[in-house]
């Protein structure tokens, strides 16, 4: 057995029947198929911020390490290609190092970019939606990559196809976002509707981002959590009424409202 508490966030002490590190699709396909030849249970991780092991796992465990970032541009946009293993907050600090914004909002979300869609992740008034162009993901069945757009990852609040039909045999590989060229800061939440929004820079909201997430959550490395996470119930008008029957203080918002005010209260 191998230890598995260095590849999670919480920590908690656990092991595995196995641990490998995957760098390239080729390798993801090769452990698959060893998996299945042995009948072992095969479990993919990236960075960990979405398990909690309570026990010893007597299987595969596979660490998400496909990385690289390519960038490239036109008039009107920059087109990153992030390979799925990279870290999400490093990725955000890549970007605004090299002059590119619009992801500065979803400063120190934990995990990798190969599990920011499954989640939608989301803060501060954006979405991974909002900044997606596509997603590459290998079917470990066929061998075949295929590539999704944004409309067919079907993305809702914290939602999308891959806890879905591409829940199982599936890993996403890469994920490609689109930046506009002609930055608008998005100023709605907490203390950032203080900055002054033509003068305001994209590193300042990454900044005071920063602040606000780690004067709310403990750092993941010294005291073990999944960050802030999760999701208020959804339900429908005629639902809603019935629950103001029996409740003096029900309130709600329209499905449109809900995700951008959700969004902007994760660490508020």
């Amino acid at each position: 057995m191998q230890n598995l508490q260095p590849f999670h966030t919480f920590h908690i002490q656990s092991n595995a029947r196995e641990i490998i590190e995957a760098h390239s699709i080729e390798q993801l396909q090769q452990v698959w198929a060893y998996s299945k030849s042995e009948n072992l249970p095969v479990l993919f991780l990236g960075q960990g911020s979405n398990v909690l092991f309570l026990d010893d796992f007597n299987g595969v465990v596979v660490l998400n390490r496909l990385m690289g970032i390519t960038h490239e541009q036109n008039a009107n946009f920059h087109y990153l290609h992030v390979n799925g293993g990279e870290n999400w907050h490093k990725l955000v600090e890549w970007s605004i190092n090299n002059g590119i914004y619009g992801l500065e909002n979803l400063a120190l979300i934990p995990g990798c970019a190969g599990s920011a869609p499954i989640q939608n992740i989301g803060a501060y008034g954006v979405e991974f939606k909002d900044v997606c162009d596509y997603v590459d993901v290998l079917n470990l069945n066929t061998n075949e990559t295929f590539r999704l757009d944004t409309e067919q990852c079907e993305f809702g609040y914290r939602e999308s196809t891959f806890k879905h039909r591409y829940q199982q045999g599936y890993v996403i590989t890469a994920v490609g976002l689109k930046l506009k060229k002609d930055w608008q800061p998005i100023l709605k939440y907490g203390s950032l509707v203080a900055f002054d929004p033509k003068t305001v820079t994209a590193k300042q909201i990454f900044d005071e981002v920063c602040h606000i997430r780690q004067s709310k959550l403990p750092d993941p490395n010294e005291t073990g959590n999944a960050g802030s996470f999760f999701k208020n119930p959804v339900v429908s008008s005629e639902h809603f009424e019935e629950i103001k029957k029996t409740s003096r203080k029900s309130t709600a918002l329209s499905t449109s409202r809900w995700l951008s005010e959700i969004s902007g209260r994760l660490a508020d």
